[in-house]
Protein backbone atom coordinates (compact mmCIF):
# COMPACT_ATOMS: atom_id res chain seq x y z
CA UNK A 1 0.00 0.00 0.00
CA UNK A 2 3.19 1.85 1.14
CA UNK A 3 4.60 1.41 -2.33
CA UNK A 4 1.44 2.40 -4.03
CA UNK A 5 1.12 5.80 -2.64
CA UNK A 6 4.99 6.48 -2.94
CA UNK A 7 4.51 5.63 -6.67
CA UNK A 8 1.68 7.62 -7.30
CA UNK A 9 3.44 10.78 -5.27
CA UNK A 10 6.75 9.95 -7.39
CA UNK A 11 4.59 10.17 -10.75
CA UNK A 12 2.25 13.33 -9.66
CA UNK A 13 6.02 15.27 -9.15
CA UNK A 14 7.16 14.46 -12.66
CA UNK A 15 4.20 15.37 -14.11
CA UNK A 16 4.08 18.63 -12.26
CA UNK A 17 7.90 18.98 -13.13
CA UNK A 18 6.45 18.92 -16.45
CA UNK A 19 3.99 21.54 -16.55
CA UNK A 20 6.54 24.13 -15.44
CA UNK A 21 9.55 23.10 -18.03
CA UNK A 22 6.58 23.45 -20.65
CA UNK A 23 5.53 26.75 -19.31
CA UNK A 24 9.26 27.59 -18.51
CA UNK A 25 9.57 27.01 -22.42
CA UNK A 26 6.55 29.25 -23.13
CA UNK A 27 7.34 31.69 -21.39
CA UNK A 28 11.21 32.00 -22.93
CA UNK A 29 9.31 31.50 -25.90
CA UNK A 30 7.31 34.83 -25.74
CA UNK A 31 10.27 36.85 -24.26
CA UNK A 32 12.30 36.00 -27.32
CA UNK A 33 9.98 37.41 -29.62
CA UNK A 34 9.42 40.63 -27.42
CA UNK A 35 12.73 40.66 -27.94
CA UNK A 36 12.78 40.27 -31.65
CA UNK A 37 9.97 42.15 -32.00
CA UNK A 38 11.41 45.33 -29.59
CA UNK A 39 15.43 45.04 -31.43
CA UNK A 40 14.57 44.52 -34.95
CA UNK A 41 14.83 47.35 -37.37
CA UNK A 42 11.56 48.71 -38.95
CA UNK A 43 11.99 48.92 -42.65
CA UNK A 44 10.01 51.55 -44.97
CA UNK A 45 9.69 51.13 -48.32
CA UNK A 46 8.26 53.73 -50.54
CA UNK A 47 7.49 53.93 -54.13
CA UNK A 48 4.94 55.63 -56.41
CA UNK A 49 3.19 54.75 -60.06
CA UNK A 50 1.31 57.49 -62.13
CA UNK A 51 -1.26 56.64 -64.66
CA UNK A 52 -1.05 59.83 -67.26
CA UNK A 53 -3.97 61.38 -68.82
CA UNK A 54 -3.65 59.76 -71.75
CA UNK A 55 -3.81 56.24 -70.29
CA UNK A 56 -6.79 56.75 -67.96
CA UNK A 57 -8.94 58.68 -71.06
CA UNK A 58 -11.06 55.91 -71.60
CA UNK A 59 -11.04 54.29 -67.86
CA UNK A 60 -13.83 52.66 -66.72
CA UNK A 61 -13.19 51.27 -63.13
CA UNK A 62 -10.61 51.69 -60.74
CA UNK A 63 -10.34 48.21 -59.16
CA UNK A 64 -8.98 48.17 -55.85
CA UNK A 65 -8.10 44.38 -54.29
CA UNK A 66 -5.79 43.52 -51.19
CA UNK A 67 -4.92 43.55 -47.82
CA UNK A 68 -3.85 47.42 -47.63
CA UNK A 69 -4.97 50.46 -46.04
CA UNK A 70 -6.51 52.40 -48.48
CA UNK A 71 -6.70 56.43 -48.92
CA UNK A 72 -8.29 57.89 -51.87
CA UNK A 73 -8.63 61.22 -52.58
CA UNK A 74 -9.69 63.88 -55.61
CA UNK A 75 -7.81 66.87 -56.88
CA UNK A 76 -7.22 69.14 -60.26
CA UNK A 77 -4.60 67.10 -61.50
CA UNK A 78 -5.09 64.63 -64.86
CA UNK A 79 -3.19 62.33 -63.37
CA UNK A 80 -3.95 59.04 -61.20
CA UNK A 81 -0.81 58.86 -58.46
CA UNK A 82 -0.91 55.70 -57.00
CA UNK A 83 2.01 55.94 -53.86
CA UNK A 84 2.42 52.69 -52.46
CA UNK A 85 4.20 52.44 -48.74
CA UNK A 86 5.34 49.01 -47.07
CA UNK A 87 6.77 48.93 -43.35
CA UNK A 88 8.15 45.87 -42.01
CA UNK A 89 9.27 45.08 -38.61
CA UNK A 90 10.51 41.72 -37.75
CA UNK A 91 11.39 38.47 -39.73
CA UNK A 92 9.15 38.12 -42.40
CA UNK A 93 8.99 35.30 -44.83
CA UNK A 94 7.05 35.60 -48.03
CA UNK A 95 6.17 39.67 -47.84
CA UNK A 96 3.57 40.89 -49.76
CA UNK A 97 3.73 42.87 -53.46
CA UNK A 98 1.58 45.76 -54.77
CA UNK A 99 0.82 44.97 -58.71
CA UNK A 100 -1.05 48.08 -60.60
CA UNK A 101 -1.74 48.15 -63.85
CA UNK A 102 -4.45 48.73 -66.56
CA UNK A 103 -6.30 46.06 -68.15
CA UNK A 104 -8.99 46.07 -70.51
CA UNK A 105 -9.72 49.74 -69.31
CA UNK A 106 -9.63 48.85 -65.84
CA UNK A 107 -6.66 49.96 -63.22
CA UNK A 108 -6.28 46.96 -60.91
CA UNK A 109 -4.13 47.72 -58.17
CA UNK A 110 -3.82 44.42 -55.78
CA UNK A 111 -1.30 43.15 -53.25
CA UNK A 112 0.01 39.24 -53.56
CA UNK A 113 2.49 37.15 -52.11
CA UNK A 114 3.30 33.66 -54.12
CA UNK A 115 3.26 31.85 -50.56
CA UNK A 116 1.64 34.02 -47.99
CA UNK A 117 2.87 36.20 -45.33
CA UNK A 118 4.49 34.92 -42.26
CA UNK A 119 5.89 36.87 -39.21
CA UNK A 120 8.08 35.92 -36.33
CA UNK A 121 7.94 38.07 -33.45
CA UNK A 122 6.90 41.50 -35.90
CA UNK A 123 4.52 42.68 -38.62
CA UNK A 124 3.68 43.84 -42.13
CA UNK A 125 1.55 46.91 -42.92
CA UNK A 126 0.60 48.11 -46.40
CA UNK A 127 -1.15 51.17 -47.60
CA UNK A 128 -2.19 52.83 -50.81
CA UNK A 129 -2.85 56.43 -51.57
CA UNK A 130 -4.09 57.00 -54.37
CA UNK A 131 -4.78 60.36 -56.03
CA UNK A 132 -7.84 61.03 -58.46
CA UNK A 133 -8.49 63.37 -60.99
CA UNK A 134 -11.70 65.35 -60.14
CA UNK A 135 -12.82 64.85 -63.59
CA UNK A 136 -12.86 60.93 -63.05
CA UNK A 137 -17.12 59.63 -63.33
CA UNK A 138 -16.88 56.27 -63.07
CA UNK A 139 -16.71 53.08 -60.88
CA UNK A 140 -14.62 52.87 -58.07
CA UNK A 141 -14.36 49.16 -56.51
CA UNK A 142 -12.15 48.46 -53.39
CA UNK A 143 -12.35 44.89 -51.94
CA UNK A 144 -10.30 44.24 -48.45
CA UNK A 145 -9.93 41.73 -45.51
CA UNK A 146 -8.48 43.79 -42.78
CA UNK A 147 -7.84 46.78 -44.08
CA UNK A 148 -8.77 50.67 -43.17
CA UNK A 149 -10.76 52.35 -46.03
CA UNK A 150 -10.63 56.45 -46.59
CA UNK A 151 -12.73 58.14 -49.22
CA UNK A 152 -12.40 62.14 -49.90
CA UNK A 153 -14.48 63.98 -52.12
CA UNK A 154 -14.78 61.53 -54.97
CA UNK A 155 -17.28 62.51 -58.07
CA UNK A 156 -17.60 59.14 -59.23
CA UNK A 157 -20.95 57.80 -60.53
CA UNK A 158 -19.95 54.30 -58.51
CA UNK A 159 -18.54 53.62 -55.48
CA UNK A 160 -18.66 49.94 -54.11
CA UNK A 161 -16.89 48.68 -50.89
CA UNK A 162 -16.74 45.31 -49.74
CA UNK A 163 -14.62 44.62 -47.03
CA UNK A 164 -14.39 42.00 -44.10
CA UNK A 165 -12.76 43.61 -41.09
CA UNK A 166 -12.37 46.88 -42.18
CA UNK A 167 -13.62 50.49 -40.98
CA UNK A 168 -14.66 52.82 -43.73
CA UNK A 169 -14.87 56.39 -43.82
CA UNK A 170 -16.28 58.17 -46.78
CA UNK A 171 -16.48 62.12 -46.78
CA UNK A 172 -18.51 63.49 -50.19
CA UNK A 173 -18.72 67.28 -50.79
CA UNK A 174 -21.40 66.30 -53.89
CA UNK A 175 -23.42 62.99 -54.37
CA UNK A 176 -22.80 62.04 -57.45
CA UNK A 177 -24.41 58.72 -57.97
CA UNK A 178 -24.55 55.31 -56.14
CA UNK A 179 -22.83 54.25 -52.80
CA UNK A 180 -22.71 50.79 -51.56
CA UNK A 181 -20.70 49.72 -48.70
CA UNK A 182 -20.71 45.73 -47.38
CA UNK A 183 -18.70 45.36 -44.23
CA UNK A 184 -18.68 42.23 -41.97
CA UNK A 185 -17.23 43.40 -38.56
CA UNK A 186 -15.96 47.11 -39.23
CA UNK A 187 -18.03 50.39 -38.85
CA UNK A 188 -19.16 52.51 -41.49
CA UNK A 189 -18.94 56.19 -41.36
CA UNK A 190 -20.60 58.94 -44.12
CA UNK A 191 -20.58 62.38 -44.31
CA UNK A 192 -22.75 63.76 -47.39
CA UNK A 193 -23.54 67.30 -48.11
CA UNK A 194 -26.07 68.59 -45.59
CA UNK A 195 -28.71 69.83 -48.00
CA UNK A 196 -28.53 66.80 -50.69
CA UNK A 197 -31.26 64.32 -51.05
CA UNK A 198 -30.53 60.80 -51.16
CA UNK A 199 -32.21 57.26 -51.32
CA UNK A 200 -31.07 55.17 -48.21
CA UNK A 201 -30.98 51.63 -46.83
CA UNK A 202 -28.50 51.38 -44.09
CA UNK A 203 -29.25 47.89 -41.79
CA UNK A 204 -26.43 46.44 -38.90
CA UNK A 205 -27.83 43.12 -37.79
CA UNK A 206 -25.65 43.51 -34.46
CA UNK A 207 -24.58 47.50 -34.51
CA UNK A 208 -26.06 50.84 -34.47
CA UNK A 209 -27.60 52.96 -37.29
CA UNK A 210 -27.42 56.92 -36.54
CA UNK A 211 -28.70 59.14 -39.08
CA UNK A 212 -28.44 63.05 -38.36
CA UNK A 213 -29.64 63.85 -42.20
CA UNK A 214 -32.62 61.46 -41.87
CA UNK A 215 -34.92 64.25 -43.38
CA UNK A 216 -32.64 64.04 -46.62
CA UNK A 217 -33.84 60.74 -47.54
CA UNK A 218 -35.80 60.21 -49.86
CA UNK A 219 -36.83 57.18 -51.45
CA UNK A 220 -38.99 58.29 -54.33
CA UNK A 221 -35.56 58.96 -55.98
CA UNK A 222 -34.15 56.25 -58.28
CA UNK A 223 -30.57 57.93 -58.82
CA UNK A 224 -28.46 58.35 -55.74
CA UNK A 225 -28.75 55.21 -53.71
CA UNK A 226 -27.13 54.93 -51.18
CA UNK A 227 -26.97 51.17 -49.51
CA UNK A 228 -24.90 50.35 -46.21
CA UNK A 229 -24.88 47.04 -44.58
CA UNK A 230 -22.65 45.76 -41.58
CA UNK A 231 -22.92 42.81 -39.60
CA UNK A 232 -21.65 43.38 -36.41
CA UNK A 233 -20.27 47.74 -36.74
CA UNK A 234 -21.75 50.78 -36.34
CA UNK A 235 -23.43 52.63 -39.49
CA UNK A 236 -22.66 56.23 -38.85
CA UNK A 237 -24.57 59.24 -41.30
CA UNK A 238 -23.71 63.06 -40.75
CA UNK A 239 -23.06 66.33 -42.06
CA UNK A 240 -19.67 66.83 -44.03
Amino acid sequence: MRNKTKSFKTYYTEVLIMIKKVLLIFVLILVVAGGILLFSPTKAENSQRIFTSKEIENLKEISLDGDFDVNITASDSKDIKCSFSKVQKGFILGAYNFESGIENDVLNVTSSSKIGTVCFGGYEGLSLNIDIPKSYKNKISIRSKLSKIKITNSSSKNIQCDVHDSDIKISLNNICGNITVNSNLGNINLKLPKDEKFNLSAKSHMGKVTNDLDSNVDHSLKEKNINLLSSDGDINISEN
